[in-house]
């Protein structure tokens, strides 16, 4: 089946991977809606999907490319660093991810061609652990967040309807606890998420993340259509507490030009 969907976010980015290890059952998934339980927790899914787009509009897209411009603010709220990344995702069969950006200390580049994943900065690969974290996390974690909610139909996934949330987004929204089955993926039950859908529509309207580290709360701000398929083009990450509590905001990413289907270079996602 097209799109194999687990992975995780970018916050310190380190999650799980698209290889799941989480073995199918012997009947045959028609679709990866199947996976999903019969009960609200997969109706409220369900419902997101098809708010979104719907399943077939997503499965027949064969690759995704867009700008991610990324703002990082300091503690008064003002504006510390801009960087501004090209991302490139095959959507066929076999996930590969491409990211390439430019700082003032260089042009980097991370390359995930499905089975390894490396960082190169000015052409030549990072072999410290750091960037090696950084190639695997980065590439499956924007491709996690830019795929959203299709992922949760994810092997492994584990759903959890919560009721009406009402505090976290300061308005009334579907809570889901999504965790991940202890051999999903990398990291799979290392991390506990919530996702937040508009009370009415459905909508993708944010998230909280407890990474076992820290805490995080993103709010989907503004959505666009590409193609008939609805996608946030702006959203913000704030920091937070156990309690889900917003405490400060640490970063907004935007994502710009995008688009389905480009004409990728045959070497995109060749390693060097």
């Amino acid at each position: 089946m097209k799109k194999c969907l687990i992975g995780i976010v970018m916050i310190a980015f380190f999650l799980i991977g698209c290889q799941s290890k989480v073995s199918e059952k012997t009947v045959e998934v028609v679709s990866p809606l199947d996976r999903l339980p019969d009960n609200k927790a997969g109706d409220v899914v369900r419902k997101a999907i098809a708010f979104a787009g719907g399943w077939e509009a997503w499965d027949s897209k064969e690759n995704f490319s867009f700008y991610k411009k990324i703002t990082q603010l300091d503690s008064s709220g003002a504006v510390k660093r801009v960087v501004k990344q090209l991302h490139q995702y095959d959507l066929g069969d076999h996930f590969r991810a491409k990211m390439t950006w430019l700082v003032d200390d260089g042009n980097f580049v991370i390359i995930n061609n499905g089975k390894e994943a490396k960082k190169y900065k000015e052409g030549v690969e990072l072999t410290d652990k750091k960037s090696m974290n950084e190639a695997w996390n980065s590439s499956y974690g924007s491709h996690y967040v830019i795929s959203m909610p299709y992922k949760l139909t994810d092997p492994g996934v584990i759903l959890t309807y919560e009721g009406i949330d009402e505090n976290v987004l300061d308005k009334p929204v579907h809570a889901l606890k999504v965790e991940y089955a202890k051999d999903a993926g990398s990291t799979g039950g290392m991390h506990l998420w919530y996702y937040y859908f508009d009370k009415n529509t459905y909508d993708l309207a944010g998230n909280y993340l407890d990474y076992g580290e820290g805490h995080s709360v993103t709010t989907y701000e503004v959505f666009e259509d590409v193609e008939g398929m609805r996608f946030h083009n702006r959203r913000f990450s704030y920091s937070s507490n156990e309690n889900k509590e917003r405490v400060l905001l640490r970063t907004i990413y935007e994502n710009e030009e995008m688009k389905f289907d480009q004409n990728f270079a045959s070497n995109t996602f060749l390693l060097k």
